[in-house]
């Protein structure tokens, strides 16, 4: 194990890397001197403990700083494609906008959508128009047959793709809440004991 510089440098290197048990290595060095045995659990110890766990965690640290990263570009990513959505609604906007008031009213609306290129469009925004009133009306959050550009990128952002999980939940839970309450008013009209 000892037979020179390099023979001693290879198996002080196979010691810390499993490539041989240690204590087979030490053997040779205890018939010598305890001292050196000592020394070689020393050795042992501070690279073990001290400079593997040094690189180790060197390579954490990279692996981290990597990942952070990562959901840093992850986030630009989609702030990027927000801002193109947004951009490319609000360009349909303007273009829908005939009088240029800065409100689309139902006329505007659907005049603007009798285009196939208009309609292919709004596909690509992943916004159905199949039923083109009822859009209108959900966009139309005030209800006053005009909708502005914030009501239209609100609307859109909103209807934007399939309902999600969180969607269908909300509209359990208030359907929900709404029934109670209907219950609630007939039992009363009729003079009933409400139940608790």
């Amino acid at each position: 194990w000892w037979g020179g510089m390099y023979r001693s440098i290879t198996t002080l290197f196979m010691v810390i890397t499993g490539g041989v048990d240690w204590s087979e290595a030490v053997r040779p060095l205890r018939s010598i001197s305890f001292f050196y045995e000592l020394l070689m659990v020393f050795y042992i110890f501070f690279m073990v403990f001290g400079v593997l766990n040094v690189v180790v965690g060197a390579f954490v640290a990279t692996t981290a700083s990597i990942a952070a990263a990562d959901k840093e570009a992850l986030v630009k990513v989609e702030t990027d494609r927000l801002k193109s959505y947004t951009g490319r609604i609000k360009q349909f906007f303007k273009e829908a906008d005939a009088d240029k008031d800065g409100t689309l009213s139902w006329q505007e609306f659907s005049a603007h959508l009798k285009d196939p290129k208009v309609k292919a469009y709004f596909q690509a925004l992943e916004l159905d128009v199949q039923q083109a009133h009822m859009l209108f009306e959900l966009l139309d959050t005030d209800g006053s047959n005009q909708v502005t550009i914030d009501e239209f990128l609100e609307g859109c952002m909103r209807l934007k793709g399939q309902a999600r999980s969180i969607d269908m939940n909300m509209l359990l839970f208030t359907s929900h809440r709404m029934f109670v309450a209907l219950q609630e008013f007939i039992s009363i009209e009729r003079g009933e004991p409400e139940d608790k």
